[in-house]
């Protein structure tokens, strides 16, 4: 059996069961596989993510009367029905046999029979679509609920649509010849809404991973200073080796705590760019892992933005601007953050919607301190 799917599987019974990232999940377990088979266990692990309320939809019509199933066996049905449903690359006779095989290897050899029968029974009747949209779209009923009572039924309809399409991917130049680094259209804008200019003193407060300040020192044409921070050491290694990679020379990087108050950077700084932590549901295509996620989980999430916030703002020098920015469409976590902020004026803000904008979903607000 190939060693993909022991790979997909180990991805998904460490997302559902403790709240995993996908990606790091997909890279640790698959150290000691070949790219074919890397590739094969992060489509399917995706996919599966992406997919599994419409999924468990299929697999529950033909499990009539079984009240539960071991999660590794649900998981091992996810995979199969989903490499049936929507991976035509993946012939039928295969997904069904490998399905099997992979219980037995996974110590799950009495569920075979179940997994064989239920596999068969899903590729015979075809994809059965419900007309809730949170399982048609494989959302969490809350979000779909907010969405709705928010913009309507259409607009959700739509939003949740581009959640389950392709990200795009968009390559930005910078200064070494041919190097580019990879952001988010909206992302790229939100710092083109701040104009950061040449020669001007940029703090990136949540930099990991450098997007933001890569893309500030080519608007700043590599003229200027930005100092990038994060909490963690690892990932401020990785916008500096990014920074030789595309030639930019005006970055350096320090590891501090964006909420923490530093004296040394108060009113040091003529932009200050806040890409505060958040719940991340701009960015589900991406992270399709994030549909798992409850609303109880992101309840406190408000509290530590505007923490970092107001902590931030004293960063700004007189007349300076502030980018706060999130991934995220929550009116909670977006507007009500930024505008409670007191000393400055909004001069530019904007959310980014999936279906309408062709981006990831993302809120921009950029504000200028008070003279």
């Amino acid at each position: 059996m190939a060693d993909g799917r022991k790979a997909a599987l180990k991805v998904l019974d460490r997302c559902f069961r403790t709240g995993a990232w996908s990606q790091q999940t997909i890279s640790s377990v698959s150290k000691d596989l070949d790219e074919r088979e890397t590739a094969l266990a992060s489509h399917l692990a995706l996919g599966v993510l992406q997919n599994y309320r419409l999924l468990d939809y299929n697999i529950d019509s033909f499990l009539i009367g079984r009240k539960k199933l071991d999660g590794t066996v649900r998981n091992i049905l996810r995979l199969g029905a989903y490499q049936i449903l929507f991976s035509d690359r993946i012939p039928v006779h295969a997904a069904v046999s490998e399905s099997v095989s992979l219980c037995r290897t996974a110590g799950y050899s009495s569920a075979s029979g179940l997994v064989n029968a239920v596999l068969r029974k899903i590729a015979a009747g075809g994809v059965r679509t419900p007309d809730d949209l949170a399982v048609r779209f494989s959302h969490p009923d809350w979000f779909v609920d907010r969405m709705i009572s928010r913009h309507g039924r259409a607009f959700t309809e739509a939003l949740l649509e581009a959640d389950n399409a392709e990200p795009p991917t968009v390559h930005h130049a910078a200064f070494a010849p041919g190097e580019t680094y990879v952001q988010d259209a909206a992302a790229f804008q939100s710092v083109e809404m701040a104009h950061p200019e040449p020669g001007m003193r940029v703090l990136d407060a949540c930099s990991a991973p450098g997007g933001k300040s890569f893309t500030a020192s080519v608007l700043m044409e590599n003229r200027g200073s930005i100092l990038s921070c994060d909490i963690h050491e690892k990932k401020l290694s990785l916008i500096r080796s990014g920074a030789d990679r595309l030639g930019i020379g005006i970055i350096r990087t320090l590891c501090c705590d964006a909420g923490e108050y530093r004296s040394e950077f108060d009113r040091a700084f003529d932009l200050v760019i806040a890409d505060v932590p958040c719940s991340g549901f701009g960015v589900i295509r991406k992270k399709p892992e994030i549909r798992l996620k409850t609303e109880e989980e992101i309840l406190g999430l408000p509290a530590v933005q505007k923490r970092i916030l107001n902590n931030v703002a004293r960063y700004v020098a007189p007349g300076g601007k502030l980018l706060y920015s999130t991934c995220t469409v929550f009116e909670e976590e977006n507007e009500q953050v930024a505008h409670s902020l007191a000393g400055f004026d909004r001069i530019d803000e904007k959310t980014f919607w999936p279906h309408l904008d062709g981006t990831d979903g993302f809120y921009a607000c950029v504000l200028r301190k008070k003279e």
